[in-house]
Parts: C-alpha cells; sequence; structure tokens
C-alpha cells in the first residue's frame, strides 16, 4: 500500500463530505488493516508482537483511553469564577513588536541542574553557608544578573521550555521523565526546537551532559531520542540523574556494610587507600580511592568491604565492569552526525568530561571558522551526590573533621541530610570550576590573578538553573517543603546570568520578569533570527523579548505576567504513594516516583509493592492518609500545580487529590509576593510560606488585591483555553489529516507520539481517534 493513495482517499472523500460518514472512516480503516496484515515488513508488523508483548505486560488500568484522551495537560485547570474586568490585560498572543535582530553571535548556554535561586549569593544575597562561585559571580558582574526569573518545577519540562519556547500545556511534558514515561509526554520530534532554528542559519550546535528532553524508553527512536529532536550532535547521558551510587563496589561487597554509601571505602571521614584496578587489565597498589575513581578504576575490596591495599588478581577477577555507581560510572549516550552509540559505562566524571567535550567543540568551531550554540547541561547538582575530583574544588576544600562523610543513609549514620547539603555545595563549586575551565580554555575569557575577564564579544554565554532546588539542599530563607517539584517560589525561582555578546552596561540587575521559555527567543535574537518567521505557522509560542535587556539598561519589562506550570505525565505503570519527610511535615507523591528504588532514592517512605513481593499498603495518598489515621502536617505533591504573577501579586491553582480539602489543601492560593516572609531580602518577592495565603484566612480581599486577583484569574484561563489539545494533530500542523495518518501507520506496533490513546502502542484504537478527528484543529 503507498502513501500516495492513502493520501488521495483521504483528500477526495473529504473535499465532498463524505469523510464525515462513519462507513466511509470503517471501511476505510478496515482497508488499512487488512493492509497491515498483508504487508507486515512495510508497517514494522514483524515485530509488532515482541513490541504489544513487552509493553502491554507493563501497562495498567491507570493507563486508560478515557484517562489519556484528555491529557494530563488539561488537568489543573482554573475553576469556573467570575469574569474579570474587560479591560484586564493579557499576553498570550505573539508579541507586536519584536527585538532588532542584532550581528549573529555564538552562544555557550550552560545549565545547572537542581540549583534554585537559593543557592547563589546573586539571587539570595541574605543566604548564610551558600556555595562560593566566583565565576559565575565574576560573569555577572561583567554582564547581567536576572533577579526575577521562573523555570517550570521540574528539569523535564523546563528544558523542552529553554529549546520550543513553548509552556507544557503546549509540549505535552509536564514532569520529569522516569523509564516509564510514555510518548506522549516526551518532547515531539515534531517540535521546532533551537538547534533546527539555529540550522537554519548555518550554526552548528551541539549539547553535552543532561538530557532529559526525550529518552529510550517507550521511544520509537531509541537511543537517538536526541537526534530525533534536532540534537544531532550530543553527548552525554539520557537518563535524568546519575544512575544511583553502587555501595556494592562493582559487585565486589556482598553485604550491608558501612563506609561505602559515597560508592567507594571510606577510612574514617577520607577515602579508604585501595589497590585500583583498570578496564585495561592493569593494577595498581596504595592508591586513594577517591582518585582511583577519578581515574576511571575501581578500588578492591573485599567481600565485606574492607579494603585490599595490594593488587590481587582474584579480587579483580570479581569485579562487575558493567556496574555503575553515579557520577564516576555511567550511561554514555552519544548521537553525533548520524552516528548512534552508547557505552555503559563511562569510567569518567561526568561534570569533568562534559566540560572537556564542550571546549573541543568550541575550539574545534572557532577553528573550521563556525557559527555556534554549545549547551552544556551538568549533571550536577542533582541527586545523588559523591565527593568531587579534588581538583575541580576551591583550593584548599577541606571535609569538616565532624561531619560523616556518607552519601546516603549507612548502618550508623541514620541521617544524611548534613553530608548531602556540603557535597552539594561542592558541586556547585565544582561546576563554577568547570565553566571556568571552559571560559579559559577555548579563548572565552582569561584568568590572571585570580580575576575571569571575558574576552570574546563575538560569543553570548548564558547560565541558568532548571528548576528549584532539592529539599535536602535548600538554603534559608527560601523553603524545602514547598521547592522542587512545587509551583512555589523556592521550587520555580532560579538564577539566570547572561554576559558577552551584545551586552550594554555590564556589571547590572533586571528585576523585570523572564521565564524560561523566553531563552528560546534569545537564542534567535543572538543568531539574528526571529524565531516567529522559522517555527511553523500557527504553533503558539510563549516566549517574549529578551534582548531589550541587554542592549538597553532602561528597557520596559516585556512581560505582564510570568506563569509555571506541572502537570501529571502519562506513565506505563501505576504509582503509588511516597512519603516524604522535610521540615517537620510530611509531603506525599504518587503521580511520578513510580518505583520503591526511585522512592527511597529521594529520601522517601514508599507504601505500594514492594521488591520483596509485599502488597500495596495503599494505592494513592488519599488512601495512605487515612489509613495513617488522617495525620497532621500532611502534604501533597499535587498531580498538578500551576502559578501566575503580576509581578507583585501570585496565583496558584492546584490539582486536589480527592481528600485534598480535608488534609487542609486548596485548589487555589493568592499570595501578594511584596508582603511575603523575606521580601525585603529578595528583591520584593517573598517566599509564599502557607502563612502568607491570602485566600486561607476567608476574609474579603483589599480591592487592589481582588483586582489583581481577577487579572490572574482572568490571565489563567485564557491561556488555558490557548493550550486546548488538537487530538491527532500529530506533526502539529493544525489539520489532522493525511501527514498524521501516514505518521501513525509508520509508528504501527510501536509505542510512539501517535499512541492517541497512550495505552503504550500504536494500533488500531489509535487509528480510530485519529480518524474520528480528522480536519482542521483551532489550536495547538
Amino acid at each position: 500500500m503507498k502513501f500516495e493513495a492513502l493520501n488521495v482517499f483521504v483528500l477526495s472523500t473529504s473535499r465532498v463530505g463524505l469523510w464525515r460518514a462513519p462507513l466511509v472512516r470503517t471501511a476505510f480503516a478496515a482497508s488499512i488493516v487488512t493492509a497491515l496484515v498483508a504487508t507486515n515488513t512495510t508497517f514494522g508488523q514483524s515485530k509488532t508482537s515482541d513490541v504489544k508483548g513487552r509493553v502491554t505486560g507493563r501497562v495498567t488500568g491507570r493507563v486508560t483511553e478515557a484517562r489519556t484522551i484528555e491529557r494530563a495537560t488539561s488537568a489543573a485547570r482554573v475553576p469556573a469564577q467570575p469574569a474579570s474586568p474587560a479591560s484586564a490585560r493579557t499576553e498570550f498572543l505573539p508579541p507586536t513588536s519584536r527585538a532588532a535582530a542584532t550581528t549573529p553571535h555564538n552562544i555557550l548556554f550552560v545549565i545547572l541542574d537542581d540549583v534554585g535561586s537559593d543557592q547563589l549569593s546573586l539571587t539570595n544575597p541574605s543566604g548564610v553557608g551558600l556555595p562560593n562561585t566566583p565565576t559565575i559571580d565574576a560573569i555577572a558582574a561583567q554582564g547581567v544578573n536576572f533577579t526575577d526569573c521562573w523555570s517550570m518545577p521540574e528539569c523535564s519540562p523546563s528544558r523542552v521550555s529553554f529549546f520550543t519556547g513553548r509552556f507544557p500545556g503546549r509540549t505535552g511534558v509536564g514532569s520529569p521523565l522516569t523509564q516509564e514515561t510514555l510518548a506522549q509526554s516526551q518532547c515531539s520530534p515534531y517540535e521546532m526546537t533551537t538547534p533546527r532554528v539555529l540550522d537554519t542559519a548555518g550554526y552548528r550546535s551541539a549539547l553535552f551532559g543532561k538530557f532529559h528532553l526525550a529518552q529510550n524508553e517507550f521511544n520509537p527512536y531509541g537511543i537517538g531520542a536526541p537526534a530525533s529532536v534536532g540534537f544531532t550532535r550530543f553527548n552525554g547521558t539520557l537518563l535524568g540523574a546519575p544512575p544511583y551510587i553502587d555501595p556494592t563496589i562493582a559487585g565486589q561487597v556482598t553485604a550491608e556494610a558501612n563506609g561505602l554509601s559515597c560508592g567507594f571505602p571510606v577510612s574514617g571521614n577520607e577515602p579508604a587507600i585501595c589497590a585500583c584496578a583498570f578496564p585495561d587489565g592493569t593494577c595498581e597498589s596504595g592508591v586513594d580511592a577517591l582518585d582511583c575513581l577519578v581515574h576511571g578504576g575501581v578500588p578492591l575490596v573485599a567481600s565485606d568491604g574492607t579494603p585490599i591495599e595490594e593488587c590481587d588478581p582474584a579480587a579483580v577477577a570479581r569485579i562487575d565492569w558493567g556496574a555503575t555507581n553515579a557520577n564516576y560510572a555511567w550511561p554514555r549516550t552519544i548521537n553525533w552526525n548520524g552516528e548512534i552509540s552508547q557505552t555503559i559505562p563511562a569510567r569518567v566524571h561526568a561534570d569533568t568530561d562534559q566540560a572537556e567535550l564542550a571546549a573541543e567543540f568550541i575550539l574545534a568551531q572557532k577553528a573550521e571558522g563556525n557559527r555556534w550554540m554549545c549547551s552544556l547541561s551538568f549533571t550536577g547538582d542533582h541527586d545523588p551526590w559523591q565527593p568531587l575530583p579534588p581538583d575541580t574544588l576551591p583550593p584548599g576544600a577541606t571535609w569538616p573533621a565532624e561531619l560523616p562523610l556518607v552519601c546516603e543513609a549507612e548502618p550508623d549514620v541514620a541521617n544524611p541530610t548534613l553530608s548531602q547539603r556540603r557535597l552539594s555545595n561542592q558541586t556547585i563549586e565544582s561546576m563554577d570550576t568547570q565553566i571556568r575551565r571552559v571560559l579559559v580554555g577555548t579563548g572565552l575569557a582569561t584568568f590572571k590573578r585570580g580575576k575571569l575577564e571575558l574576552a570574546s564579544s563575538d560569543t553570548l554565554i548564558v547560565i541558568v538553573g532548571d528548576n528549584g532546588s532539592f529539599l535536602t539542599t535548600v538554603q534559608a530563607p527560601f523553603n524545602p517543603t514547598r521547592a522542587k517539584a512545587t509551583a512555589y517560589q523556592t521550587g520555580v525561582s532560579v538564577p539566570l546570568v547572561v554576559a558577552g555578546g551584545p551586552v550594554v552596561a555590564p556589571g547590572r540587575s533586571v528585576h523585570s520578569m523572564v521565564n524560561v521559555v523566553d531563552l528560546f527567543q534569545l537564542f534567535g535574537e543572538a543568531a539574528g533570527i526571529d524565531v516567529r518567521d522559522v517555527v511553523p505557522e500557527g504553533r503558539k509560542l510563549d516566549c517574549r523579548p529578551m534582548m531589550p535587556y541587554l542592549i538597553n539598561p532602561l528597557a520596559e519589562s516585556q512581560r505582564n505576567f510570568n506563569f509555571t506550570q506541572y502537570t501529571e505525565p502519562i506513565l506505563a505503570v501505576p504509582c503509588y504513594p511516597c512519603l516524604i519527610a522535610a521540615g517537620g511535615e510530611t509531603l506525599c507523591s504518587d503521580t511520578f516516583l513510580s518505583t520503591q528504588q526511585l522512592c527511597e532514592a529521594q529520601g522517601g517512605v514508599w507504601y505500594g509493592p514492594t521488591d520483596d513481593g509485599q502488597p500495596a499498603f495503599a494505592t494513592d495518598c488519599c488512601e495512605l492518609w487515612e489509613k495513617l489515621n488522617e495525620p497532621s502536617g500532611y502534604g501533597f505533591v499535587y498531580p498538578s500545580q500551576w502559578a501566575m504573577t503580576d509581578g507583585r501579586y501570585k496565583l496558584i491553582g492546584n490539582e486536589l487529590e480527592s481528600c485534598g480539602e480535608a488534609a487542609g489543601a486548596n485548589a487555589l492560593e493568592f499570595y501578594d509576593l511584596s508582603e511575603c516572609f523575606a521580601a525585603d531580602q529578595l528583591f520584593g518577592h517573598g517566599i509564599d510560606n502557607p502563612a502568607f495565603d491570602l485566600l486561607a484566612s476567608g476574609k474579603p480581599l483589599a480591592p487592589e488585591a481582588q483586582l489583581a486577583y481577577q487579572r490572574l484569574l482572568e490571565a489563567s484561563n485564557a491561556l488555558f483555553a490557548s493550550m486546548a489539545q488538537c487530538i491527532g494533530d500529530i506533526n502539529m500542523n493544525g489539520f489532522v489529516g493525511a501527514g498524521d495518518l501516514a505518521i501513525l501507520l509508520n509508528s504501527w506496533g510501536e509505542p510512539s507520539v501517535a499512541d492517541l490513546n497512550n495505552d503504550g502502542i500504536t494500533n488500531g484504537p489509535d487509528l480510530t481517534i485519529l480518524l474520528d478527528n480528522f480536519g482542521s484543529c483551532s489550536s495547538q
């Protein structure tokens, strides 16, 4: 069967109105199924049974046709409320004025994983015990420091927003990707991403480090997922975090033992001395265990974890060379100019490797005279944390004698929180060092007598955090119980520094609202591209201009409103309750921590089916709350959450669990950030702690607050209305037609973005949905 014949049939019946007849659609669907059986190799039928058997065994009743057609992005819409005044302004239409194109600049884009505004003195001036970041501080001193930047509450939604200029409600990526996330919650291969935009101007683009826009599981492109969305030069990891730390030390330790929670043996508060074995068969005696990992080796230990100091062939023979170990042994995926490969594990510290690869790429492009964009996406500061290569830490950095050198809980160290916080600080300091090395090593900066000076006017440098900090690492006065994975300030306020290139009057701060989606437009502006001329017509963008802030110190705010969004993922397995203690409270999640191991890695207690075969204690957070006798201080990581602000007032919408109101949760929250906790320390945008919720008291709002509430409500409703999904528009062209049908047929028998009912496989039910929605769409 040829697609041309299908297209002619579909178009001809559409023109004469026959397509709407159910019998015509049914007959057409039947003919396609018949053809699929007859031409199994054309549509991948030969592998359908294998894929279907693998997928359907993992799919449960939670992922049903009725649930997923609606899609997670509509789950947290604003409840019906009185209309607000007609004069209230919204901005969710293409801007009428755009920043003037500039001389094309190269772009170095640095992503700091899980580094919220609380971590840097640039955005948390009153913070105590913060990491030492002289490189980032020096870049800000020679550029622009944005003090009011919002991200999405989690990493994948933010990263897709960076590179598409679109909010999660449009992309479908509203939560962090895991190995159970179905294709519709991954970045679509039909998105117009930044590397595709820059390609129109001849740029060479590459991304090193953490990807996390899509993944290999439930993705027909497998480990080619980066290339499928435009990143044809990628070298890094598809995981959303470093692999779990290996306390078995590559399979050598067979029983629980102390001093191994960092993935190498520890003696007191220092790495133990061990023999160090290498994959090439060599071995060196008497080596510092951490230094062994830094150089790609595995320290030798006995089965009880006791260090072995002299090389021993029998001990070397017990090593599992395929074992991963957080940042020192991790799965490397490469998509590079059509070549796709994977190495498990890469035995090099992840952040060090990523910085070196970025520098090599930049030098190669400079040598060839190419315009380029290099995205350096560090794996740190995401948990799990391990000690850093010593040469990446500030001079004289030592581990406090009174603090146990542990990375996770051990039999004699029940709570590793203080140690993790110290490791987190060191990770950020190490990344700061790596940034300096990239800049100096490529000639983008000089470093003399301890001072960093930017040296290349043709390169724009952008540094951003992808979301708020993880709860155990949050720095005061920010709130650890309202951190990453929430739409509260601690979860979405991130540092953003821009320097070099066209920046005028460097060394200043911009207090206007910006959003991480705006980076998509900034990258286009830096390349002299108007992104709205390149992105397919009709595809809605949410980005606003950023170049005015760089070239005009007196630039007016480009945003009337700022927005963030977290949505429930579409998964192949059910999620069960995971209870995480934080700051004297407990937070329950039942939406994305899909396994016991993943829950416990976040410091949580798992109440689902256990790895040793015990049945689930509770199926969701409400059932758990009831079985725990309705405790106070019980909170939720909401299935869906959003927030909108006008710069002062902030409206938050929560999708409540069935017991939410009884447990004290509210569907809507409203804050005056200028009056919230620590506002005087945080550029007028305080921390939205529960006591500052203006709706919680039940008292009437003051007239000014009431007007702001109505304006934010109207803007929220308008934005969500513009996010209405076009079911069946797989190629995102605003029309469900023959092109979408061709994609669906080519995906037959596989998980894909054409899996419209989200059951993990593209087949007949998806075809029926597509045919039922054939025709034009009103929006995307």
